[in-house]
């Protein structure tokens, strides 16, 4: 039976397309993020319109991202020394480019675009100890005022956090034996996704005071965690994952005849099939610029300096713009950025390998 994760020797190389999908995602962010920020609205987006306005492009891509995330981080655990070395590798990977970007945001881009600011000496280090902590912070300003989402310096910094979150998440299940017990990871997931679809049916979106405040709000977690999990689930379970073109079409339409007949149907069935869509991808023998993506990662740089890059034109143009200029530039330009991050910032801080498959055994199951 071919299978949807080839299982390779531990130490040894199975070459994906891991790198193009995510740079794919963050332009797919981009793609998507243009309607909001130069429209106003994402109800137009071609994939919104596909799936009946459940999910769009933007959706698509941090979906993506999770689920792919969930996959890498669950190896890098399992190939980890310890919980200490894991955590090290985690914050070298995110901190860098974050803080780089957030300083820019910050200290460029908010005095640039806007007239109201808070210009206290204060702001500096107090902007540098809150996103440090990853709380997206940026100094009070009106900076574009007069763009449809007003006064968002960086509206696609919210899944940074929760992104991190889940890598503590990683160590925990690691140090308490839990992640070499696959079951317990799906039924982790069934569980979230079953909690969302009650909250959902019950119009409750809780906050949970404090704890959101430090966490993420929950409901949003509700909506998201599932994919990461799907896929440490499909990591655990890669050596019976099957590899068919018929399922890959049946989760597709499967994904999208959902979007039509029920939401809470969707929002179960959704993310399961776009991991399934994923994955596939990822190990299909069809590897276009392979050689490209050997230089670096540059989807990480794209999706940072991608929001503040697109309010930037709007700010600076506007409709001036025709639609498919702003979009054609948005793309570009905030693929520059990525590669200016990764060269610049991004690659003095990891060391750059090609993902490798383990052969290591989970036990416990």
């Amino acid at each position: 039976m071919r299978l949807l994760i080839p299982d390779v020797p531990r130490g040894t190389r199975k070459p994906n397309n891991f790198d193009l999908i995510r740079l794919a995602m963050a332009l797919l962010v981009v793609w998507s993020h243009s309607f909001a920020l130069y429209l106003g609205t994402e109800a137009f987006e071609p994939i919104s319109l596909l799936c009946n306005g459940l999910y769009n492009s933007g959706n698509i891509g941090v979906m993506v991202f999770f689920i792919v995330s969930g996959f890498l981080v669950s190896q890098s655990y399992l190939q980890s020394a310890s919980a200490f070395d894991f955590m090290r590798k985690r914050v070298r990977r995110i901190y860098p480019g974050y803080m780089a970007a957030t300083t820019i945001c910050a200290f460029v881009v908010v005095p640039l675009f806007s007239t109201v600011r808070d210009t206290s000496f204060i702001q500096i280090p107090k902007t540098i100890a809150a996103n440090l902590l990853l709380r997206n912070y940026f100094p009070p300003s009106n900076a574009f005022a007069s763009n449809p989402y007003a006064n968002t310096i960086n509206g696609s910094l919210w899944s940074i956090p929760f992104e991190f979150w889940c890598y503590i998440g990683v160590a925990v299940l690691g140090i308490s034996g839990l992640i070499a017990k696959r079951r317990f990871v799906v039924i982790l997931a069934l569980f979230v996704m079953g909690t969302r679809i009650l909250l959902d049916i019950l119009d409750r979106k809780p906050g949970w005071g404090v704890v959101g405040d430090i966490i993420g709000w929950p409901y949003l977690w509700f909506v998201i965690l599932p994919s990461f999990l799907l896929g440490m689930i499909a990591y655990q379970w890669k050596h019976v994952l099957p590899a068919r073109p018929y399922l890959l079409i049946a989760a597709i339409a499967s994904a999208i005849g959902a979007c039509w007949l029920n939401r809470h149907l969707a929002n179960f069935v959704f993310a399961p099939a776009l991991a399934y869509v994923t994955f596939y991808a990822a190990f299909s023998d069809v590897r276009p610029l392979q050689s490209l993506f050997s230089r670096g990662d540059f989807s990480y740089g794209t999706y940072l300096y991608a929001f503040p890059i697109q309010q930037i034109l709007f700010a600076t143009w506007g409709h001036a713009l025709s639609f498919p200029i702003f979009i054609v530039l948005s793309m570009a330009l905030s693929l520059l950025a990525g590669l200016c991050s990764w060269h610049a910032v991004e690659k003095h801080f990891i060391r750059r390998s090609p993902h490798v498959l383990s052969g290591r055994k989970l036990a416990g199951v």
